[in-house]
């Protein structure tokens, strides 16, 4: 387990890199949510190390700059759009080579993954990149090492952070996220004033859920399914359906195939953010296991990305995190404690996924 002194010196520490620490790009950045996103999806709550080869770090620059590796529309009349400035000086080495893999193999995500002729070459250039710049000065603050995460050695194909680490970025991940994403924001809008102007949108851009891939994803959902909504049951017509993440968005921004169901409009407004109580939990993971395969194979057609395994991790890491602060869940739209059956439920699907 991680003291409370210790979980307290994390935050401390973390504030203080982001406020003292020099960002000459926005790699840093990425770096950190990196790391949190792994500690979620591979970590635990015990408090022990945690050993993250640097193609994983790769990976998750790739997910975080792609959507920004697109041109910025200003709302600025006459005003050309572009990608932003992820650097201070010309752009950032990462996101142009995004964009050149984007104009090879289009703008899915999912897809590029799926073509090892330009997947591969993209994560081994991105992985060289991050492991000679921001992942051995991240933790330096002036003339000061600061390795408060991990050993800062500087050699190496894969970093081991410090006992308790990854379970204070599990712990403390909605804030972590909400501090770095707050400071790449206000990063890139410092540099890219001219075509930014005020606008309010730019945190949207940057990491708002791709929802034009949601009517894929509706489509891949009926398909394998019924047009019935999720937490109702009843009949819904198709061109009226809602596509909700069952992990919401706002806990783990992640979009993952197996994660999103079909709803009315009116329970996915009910349910908002709030997580599902576990009837619905448990009427999840058994769609996952019964479906397993077709939705694999709907949402590979329609260049979803899927990855069950990391999806039952996720809701595992939810589902705890809100058992131990005595959180309340969703159920029919009233607010109900969370039922001590999460735990054997989701257990059933992390020992088979």
């Amino acid at each position: 387990m991680v003291s409370p002194e210790s979980q307290i010196a994390f935050l401390t520490n973390l504030q203080r890199l982001l406020a003292e620490g020099s960002f000459v790009a926005t790699y840093k950045y990425a770096l950190l949510l990196s790391l949190a996103d792994i500690s979620v999806e591979k970590g635990d709550d015990i408090g022990g190390e945690l050993e993250i080869p640097t193609t994983w770090i790769a990976e998750k620059f790739i997910a975080y700059y792609w959507r920004q590796a697109t041109p910025y529309v200003p709302k600025v009349p006459a005003t050309e759009s572009r990608i932003l400035l992820q650097n201070t000086g010309s752009q950032a080495a990462i996101v142009k080579r995004i964009a050149e893999t984007r104009m090879e193999t289009g703008d899915s995500l999912a897809c590029a993954a799926s073509l090892s002729h330009a997947w591969r070459p993209l994560v081994q250039q991105v992985d060289q990149t991050v492991r000679q710049m921001p992942l051995w000065k991240l933790q330096t603050i002036g003339s000061e090492t600061f390795d408060f995460l991990y050993p800062n050695v500087g050699n190496g194909r894969s970093i081991t952070l410090r006992p308790g680490i990854a379970t204070c970025f599990r712990r403390f991940y909605g804030l972590t996220a909400d501090l770095v994403r707050g400071a790449w924001v206000r990063y890139v809008r410092r540099y890219n004033h001219d075509l930014l102007g005020t606008t309010s949108d730019l945190s949207e851009f940057m990491f708002g859920s791709e929802r034009a891939s949601l009517g894929a994803v509706r489509d891949a959902l009926l398909d394998t399914s019924e047009a019935k909504c999720f937490y109702c049951d009843k009949g819904v017509a198709p061109g009226a359906i809602h596509v909700d993440h069952f992990i919401p968005w706002a806990k783990y921004p992640v979009d993952l195939g197996h994660n999103f169901v079909l709803a009315h409009g009116s329970c996915n407004t009910s349910k908002s953010d709030h997580i599902a109580s576990v009837e619905y939990l448990e009427k999840w993971v058994e769609r996952n296991l019964n479906l397993r395969d077709s939705l694999r194979e709907a949402f590979a057609m329609r260049g979803i990305l899927n990855d069950l395994p990391t999806s039952a991790r996720v809701a595992q890491w939810v589902y705890s995190t809100t058992a131990v602060v005595g959180g309340k869940t969703w159920r029919n739209a009233e607010m109900i404690k969370l039922d001590d059956r999460w735990q054997p439920t989701i257990n059933r699907l992390l020992e088979t996924a």
